[in-house]
């Protein structure tokens, strides 16, 4: 294997050499010939003219083209002569982003994979250097750009080489030292991720009918409706790889005509905009698809996609079929058991909290002392079959989703898969110095609890149409605040609510789950207008 042949025309993994080396070079030409823009245009032997370096010193440049962006390029644009143009366009390929030139010289070169063209203009006015300069210019600009691009090619292949040496090498560290697959799967996330230094990583697995693959471990993301998705044979991007058994990307995936029955929706929703996509492949059956994703406009190219395959193809080494079975089943027998449980809790335990709340409004409101001790007893029999219940579907899902430290994303992606009330707008809000901070399992455990909790009580009782949860997350503790604009609580009930003896089922097992970690709960006027429960964990006592 070598990332210094042929095939590596252009930028790719975490390596920008080509677009490093010829950067400072387009400046500098650009800057000789008194131009506001340079651009290099690259077309090589197959496929789309690319942009490989731009230097633009116009106002305009505020939404540049990016390397290795595919381009339209006008017809009658030269190959293979310096030419004066005017008027000239270079169109995006991938958005609505045009380059627009009123005077122009494209200075072209070859090399052994395609042709590329230096082109140094200006957005307005005149652009007519000496016809000396321009000579002079060509022979100069044409060698630096070939020798550049040999040597960015050489340093960019080797990069490449190097870093999937070492992400292989840390797969083959992680199988070595543990024969669990769920293991190695995320081993494999972690070096997909850091190879093309993406924002996130994802792996599907099939499900019993082999058709079906769902998401299991995920690096980054945030939103339950991704997280739970289910993908059929063909479907979206895994479904594509998995069709044509290769590796696939894809630029703009809410835009990608390749794609069918593609969830854009829920991808959009959790932000990704560029995507690669693998199978792994052991004993020639596909038994997961690996993915690589940005939240931000990334143009993968052919290199990134034949990277990503021979990176899934050796990943794929490291991995038995017999332990990949056992692991799919497992994942596949707690996918359904959290599925029960979350039901159960949207249900069963929601109707028993709304039972307790209104025996509590009517042994409040109530003058018959018999009838008051009758709401009472109702009131204690909810609280007390939600407390078993509780339990019990803890111990069903075996706390899979807290056995491992948590990202604050997942746990405000967790508060929020609760129910939502209709017509109600959520938001939500990861902030502090240390939102990258690992939440442990007891914490993520009470955070997410608290959160589900409060915006149940938000939404059934307070007449709210927004929820605001933000977690923040600093040296000393993680803070959580889930605000509402509802109606919120007068003083004399907030005190009862805020009493230590306050018989209030909803607090009362929010107040439970934050002290006995050590820490406070408080219930005050928030900022939408209505209440504010604000839960604090001391991060020293984790």
């Amino acid at each position: 294997m070598s990332w210094t042949r042929s095939s590596y025309a252009w930028d790719a993994g975490r390596s920008t050499a080509i677009h490093d080396a010829l950067g400072p070079l387009v400046a500098d030409i650009r800057s000789l010939l008194g131009a506001g823009t340079g651009l290099v245009v690259y077309e090589p032997s197959s496929g789309p003219p690319l942009l490989l370096a731009s230097d633009v010193t116009d106002d305009s440049a505020d939404d540049p083209l990016l390397p290795n962006e595919p381009l339209r390029l006008p017809p009658g644009f030269p190959h293979g002569r310096l030419e004066v143009l005017s008027d000239l366009e270079i169109h995006s390929a991938l958005r609505d982003r045009v380059v627009k030139l009123g005077s122009a010289v494209a200075v072209p070169w070859r090399d052994a994979f395609g042709t590329g063209s230096l082109v140094v203009g200006n957005t307005a006015g005149a652009f007519a250097p000496e016809a000396a300069d321009l000579r002079s210019c060509r022979r100069d600009a044409v060698r630096r750009v070939r020798a550049a691009l040999r040597g960015a090619r050489q340093a960019g292949g080797t990069l490449i080489e190097n870093d999937l040496n070492q992400a292989l090498r840390h797969i083959a560290e992680s199988a070595a030292s543990s024969p669990d697959a769920g293991t190695v799967l995320a081993s494999v996330l972690v070096a997909a991720r850091n190879l093309f230094d993406c924002e996130v990583a994802y792996l599907s697995i099939p499900e019993y009918d082999g058709v079906t693959f769902a998401f299991d471990q995920v690096l980054n993301i945030q939103t339950p409706a991704f997280r739970h998705l289910r993908i059929k044979h063909g479907q979206g991007l895994g479904g594509l790889a998995r069709e044509l058994r290769s590796s696939v990307r894809s630029l703009d995936y809410a835009r990608d005509p390749r794609l069918r029955a593609a969830p854009v929706d829920e991808t959009a929703r959790e932000g990704i905009v560029s995507a690669m996509a693998a199978p792994l492949l052991v004993d020639d059956q596909i038994k997961g698809v690996v993915y690589v994703g940005n939240r931000h406009l990334k143009p993968f190219t052919e290199t990134d996609e034949t990277l990503l395959a021979e990176f899934a193809g050796y990943s794929s080494l490291g991995l038995k079929r017999r332990e990949v079975d056992e692991y799919r089943d497992s994942v596949v027998q707690r996918k359904e058991r959290e599925r029960l449980a979350h039901d159960l809790h949207d249900s069963v335990v929601r109707g028993l909290l709304r039972i307790g709340f209104e025996a509590e409004a009517a042994q409040h409101n109530c003058q018959d002392d018999a009838l008051r001790r009758r709401m009472a007893v109702i009131g204690s029999a909810a609280e007390e079959c939600m407390g078993m219940l509780r339990h019990h579907l803890s111990v069903l899902i075996g706390d899979a989703e807290y056995g491992q430290p948590s990202t604050g994303a997942e746990v405000l992606g967790q508060i929020a898969s609760v129910r939502r009330g209709p017509g109600i707008d959520r938001t939500t809000e990861l902030c502090g110095p240390c939102p990258d901070a690992l939440i442990p399992p007891p914490a993520a455990k009470a955070l997410i609890h608290v959160g589900q909790e409060a915006l149940t009580n938000a939404e059934i009782h307070s007449g709210c149409r927004r929820a605001h949860t933000a977690l923040e997350i600093d040296a000393e503790s993680f803070e959580l605040r889930v605000a509402d604009d509802g109606g919120g609580l007068d003083p004399t009930a907030l005190d009862q609510v805020l009493a230590p003896t306050s018989p209030h089922l909803g607090f009362r097992s929010m107040r439970t789950a934050v002290t006995r970690l050590g820490g406070r709960l408080t219930v005050e006027s928030g900022s939408l207008g209505g209440l504010q429960v604000r839960a604090v964990l001391p991060r020293g006592r984790l």
